[in-house]
């Protein structure tokens, strides 16, 4: 969540219009600053905040420039790290503009009033995303107390579903946000609501439009008192909690007839393979023959080939970085030949082979995590900002994203792991799960002491699924070398030889990783020995600190961490004291930790499993996972005390 401002212009989908007080305050004119608000140190509702919005006003109306929407906001500064609030984003479209633009910064400096205007001069507009641009500025001489004013108007030009989104809530508290929107009746628009905060009040009234023809409706809603949104571990993003209201266009009413703008999945199912950046560029099949037809005289086994495909169009292309679902251009060939291009064109590519192929493929369309959740009951296409592959190989479904040079087979990068995506299939579209392939991680040590106290041995560490994937990333990052520095200082007081490493360029294969371990005892006999026996992989430190959660914990992976350790005692000495063995499960199977300790003449074997099998906890389950984890910390901090036996 950026901590400048910016105007929203996206969607949200879930239906809440709510009317209760019939009053409410009145927002002050621009440039009336009180001293009130000039003498202001801190936010009484918060009073950690570093800036604070003291009020957010703005009127969205339709007229002959489009969808025009007036935004007065106000921001009290009251710490130097709030400054970054000073900085405007305005995002708008290439055919619409931002204009009228004023802002003034006041302080209060020895009793007197200080007003600096904002020169226009510096302000400049940026491309970021297509068709969009972005006009940005920063308000003058801002200062710990300042407080800016500003004023601007936003044009959208005559597309009446972008009306734009209104955003109660930013990370940091809003004291007042009121939302105006003027609509036609012969728009109809579902208002979609989303968040925790309740609206102060709403209200609907008729409003003369200055035609004979139709009237207008006018809509209100406002918020007080807004909490900051605050950032927490283990979330998708903190769009999916932000309160805010969006709208859906669903109707056109003309004179002769209505035309239906929200449609379903069907119709929009259709469109998309209509569409010459998405589902027309895969109708092409026979610009890749010659390729596929190479691939398919390597192998006869249907899920060889699969892979193949897979792994040729994975290595061929690089991934631009660029998301979208639809293409750079009107052909995937010229894509292919430069050897590079977005995520549609790649991943668009890959099922154009796979069916060349004869296989059942077709895309997905998927918002990231990063962008938010998509909805399910709103075929809203601006709310995906992903694609990637699905295919059937002998009745098993397989999801793949080519633009991850490092991910198997079958395997969906970090970023696209978000709940559901939406199959596009004619007459056959549906909702699949991203089902993520588990974090696995396997450790073996087998050592042996010395009467000295000192260790040898070996380990070996397995990574599997997501695990093996962010180490292959990091050895392609960092090299060999600096992977191996890193290594040895996790493992604290124990040194170790050169690791050697197996399966790094088998994808599909755990990722291998070996070398041997020492540490130096004190050079002479000792009475006891102390150590832990799971050496440095342990669990250190709580991820969840907070005494209470505001929102749901999102893994973005089952996990899997086993450690399995086997000592040799050295002659003499007997087991004085060990951790005792320990289960410990969380509710409804959502996961489990196991520690055993056994003993069998002088060998003594030691494990640790945590398994996580839920990825999503709610809130009310927060508490539970909370303690797991210090029960976790408590149980692997234990150390074994071996001790010599006495003689008799």
């Amino acid at each position: 969540m950026r901590t400048s401002f910016t105007l929203a212009v996206t969607f949200l989908f879930t239906l809440l219009f709510t009317c209760s007080h019939r009053g409410y305050a009145q927002v002050a004119k621009f440039g009336e600053v009180s001293t009130k608000e000039l003498s202001m140190q801190h936010y009484p509702l918060d009073t950690a905040a570093e800036a604070v919005i003291l009020f957010d006003k703005a009127y969205t109306k339709f007229g002959a420039r489009g969808v025009s929407t007036e935004r007065h906001i106000r921001i009290k500064i009251l710490k130097k790290s709030g400054y970054d609030w000073a900085n405007f984003k305005v995002p708008y479209l290439v055919k619409g503009s931002v204009a009228g633009i004023k802002g003034y910064t006041y302080t209060l400096e020895d009793g007197v009033v200080q007003k600096t205007k904002l020169d226009l001069k510096n302000a400049f507009d940026e491309k970021f995303y297509e068709d969009w641009y972005v006009k940005k500025f920063t308000m003058p001489n801002v200062k710990e107390g300042s407080v800016i004013d500003v004023e601007f108007t936003t044009y959208l030009a005559a597309a009446f579903y972008n009306l734009p989104a209104w955003e109660f809530q930013q990370t940091i508290p809003t004291a007042w946000s009121e939302y105006h929107a003027e609509i036609p009746e012969f728009l109809t628009y579902k208002f979609l609501m989303q968040g925790y905060h309740p609206l102060y009040y709403s209200n609907k009234e008729n409003k003369a439009s200055g035609s004979t023809n139709y009237k207008n409706f006018q809509y209100t809603w406002i918020m007080k008192d807004v909490p900051a949104l605050k950032e927490e571990s283990f979330i998708t993003t903190l769009k999916d909690y932000q309160t805010k209201i969006e709208f859906e266009l669903q109707q056109i009413r003309y004179p002769r007839g209505t035309q239906q703008i929200s449609g379903n999945w069907d119709e929009v199912t259709k469109g998309l393979l209509q569409s010459d950046r998405f589902g027309v560029p895969m109708n092409n099949k026979g610009a890749f023959k010659n390729i596929v037809v190479g691939l398919e005289a390597q192998t006869k086994v249907p899920e060889d080939l699969a892979e193949k495909i897979y792994h040729h169009v994975q290595g061929h292309m690089t991934w631009t970085k660029g998301n979208g679902f639809g293409t750079s251009n009107n052909t995937l060939r010229k894509a292919y030949d430069e050897a590079k291009g977005n995520v549609a064109d790649i991943n668009l590519l890959l099922v154009t082979m796979l069916r060349e192929a004869g296989f059942d493929a077709n895309p997905v369309l998927v918002s990231t995590r990063e962008n938010g959740r998509p909805p399910k009951d709103s075929p809203l296409l601006s709310r995906f900002n992903y694609v990637v592959a699905h295919v059937v190989v002998n009745g098993k479904e397989f999801l793949l994203d080519a633009t991850e040079p490092l991910a198997p087979f079958g395997m969906l990068p970090p970023r696209a792991l978000n709940d559901e995506g939406r199959l596009i299939k004619k007459d056959a579209g549906r909702w699949v799960t991203l089902n993520p392939k588990t974090r696995s991680q396997y450790v073996a040590i087998e050592a042996v002491f010395s009467p000295e106290g000192s260790l040898q041995g070996k380990l070996t560490e397995s990574a599997d699924g997501y695990y093996a994937l962010e180490l292959r990333k990091k050895i392609s990052e960092q090299g060999e070398g600096k992977f191996a520095e890193d290594l040895t200082r996790e493992l604290g007081n124990y040194s170790m030889s050169k690791p050697t490493f197996e399966n790094n360029e088998k994808k599909n294969q755990p990722f291998l990783i070996k070398y041997d371990i020492r540490s130096t005892g004190t050079g002479q006999n000792q009475d006891i020995i102390y150590f832990n026996p799971l050496l440095g992989f342990v669990k250190k430190d709580n991820p969840f600190k907070l005494e209470e959660r505001l929102y749901p914990i999102n893994f973005s992976w089952p996990s899997d961490e086993t450690i399995i350790a086997k000592y040799t005692i050295p002659a003499g000495y007997v087991v004085e004291e060990a951790p005792k063995s320990a289960v410990i499960t969380l509710p409804e199977e959502g996961g489990k930790f196991t520690f055993m300790v056994q003993q069998q003449g002088n060998q003594l074997q030691v494990m640790s499993r945590i398994n996580l099998n839920k990825t999503l906890f709610y809130v009310e389950e927060y508490t539970y996972l909370k303690e797991f984890y210090n029960q976790i910390i408590a149980k692997q901090a234990e150390q074994i005390v071996l001790k010599k036996a006495a003689v008799n």
